[in-house]
């Protein structure tokens, strides 16, 4: 693709360009900017003139449910006919295009994950950064985990130095089962004072039984480097003559306690991301539900100060957040239950 081809195309989509040309020396047009449907019948019409031109003795080609079926010659003329020479460079042309129809889905996936961006940063991607990516996306296959490296390479295109070297050395052995593990406890991760961790789910019903949390996957994430090896406390200062707040993201949801004067110290048991592992989180859509929201709030004690809730509207660039009105996070029927019985005692006195 020359230059002169970009007219017209965002700004994202653009340095995604220049990312891969840098990486790969050329690019697939229509594994980029295409329709899928158009980039299918490219793919097929340069697949069917290829044939054409190497293999004048095929004798059929048809395309049937989005595969291509090929009738040859028989086994015996075919051994006749090909060379060790020719049979070697026959495999050595098919582990080629496979590794160029993955680096072209995953560049797919980027230019999907880009393409409602308006802008991106000046910055440029790192060279060695680029060199290596292409490197391990070569032999990504799975289709899901070629989604999640699509994320990680728009990711990069967006916003450099996101996504370590060392983070995609990891990401190369990962099997489309761990990462469905790292997937399910990074749907809980909540971020405050510029950490992020997950509640721990070690005798908590909800997150063990609602959201499948179990020890052996724990384990496995600890294996990864995603998550730290050791029980943690989240610490919620003190406060003094001055209440203050204590704010939370919590996927698409803030969660803020107005914590009143004069209230005490809390340690939240949790589980923290490493730093390999807050760098994936990006990648991962958190839609929290209630019910989660409802056991952190528990954990912080409506006793020291209101909790609200509202959602995520846009992060700003002083590292605010512009959210929706906030509302009360409505108490557990546990809650209610207890506070009813506070209310009872309270009335017999």
């Amino acid at each position: 693709m020359e230059i002169k081809d970009l007219t017209g195309l965002s700004e994202p989509l653009k340095k995604l360009i220049k990312v891969v040309s840098q990486g790969i020396g050329a690019l697939s047009k229509p594994y980029l900017i295409k329709k899928t449907a158009d980039a299918k019948a490219y793919e097929i019409k340069v697949i069917a003139e290829a044939i054409k031109e190497n293999q004048q003795d095929l004798k059929k080609i048809g395309f049937d449910d989005e595969k291509l079926s090929l009738m040859s010659l028989d086994e015996t003329t075919l051994q006749n006919e090909l060379t060790l020479e020719k049979r070697t460079q026959n495999r050595i042309e098919f582990q080629e295009q496979k590794k160029q129809k993955n680096i072209e889905n995953i560049t797919q996936k980027a230019a999907q994950n880009l393409e409602n961006d308006s802008n991106v940063s000046d910055e440029p991607v790192d060279e060695d950064w680029t060199t290596r990516f292409f490197s391990y996306a070569e032999d990504i296959s799975n289709e899901e985990m070629q989604e999640l490296w699509g994320r990680i390479l728009a990711g990069e295109v967006k916003r450099p130095k996101s996504f370590s070297l060392r983070t995609l050395d990891i990401l190369r052995n990962l099997s489309k089962e761990e990462a469905q593990v790292f997937m399910k406890f990074a749907s809980l991760h909540i971020k405050s004072g510029g950490v992020s961790f997950i509640l721990n789910f070690k005798n908590e019903k909800l997150l063990e039984e609602k959201y499948q949390l179990n020890y052996n996957d724990r384990l496995l994430l600890e294996e990864l480097g995603f998550i730290n090896a050791n029980d943690l406390q989240f610490k919620v200062a003190k406060t003094d003559q001055q209440p203050r707040q204590v704010v939370f993201i919590v996927g698409n949801n803030i969660v803020i306690q107005e914590k009143e004067e004069n209230k005490p110290e809390q340690q939240l048991q949790v589980l923290v991301f490493t730093k390999i592992g807050q760098q994936l989180l990006s990648l991962v859509e958190t839609t929290p539900d209630v019910d989660y929201i409802q056991l952190l709030a528990t954990k912080l004690k409506r006793v020291n100060g209101p909790i609200k809730h509202g959602y995520v509207l846009e992060y700003l660039s002083n590292g605010q957040v512009r959210h929706s009105p906030l509302m009360e996070v409505p108490m557990t029927d546990a809650e209610i239950e207890q506070k009813r019985k506070q209310d009872e005692k309270q009335n017999k006195k």
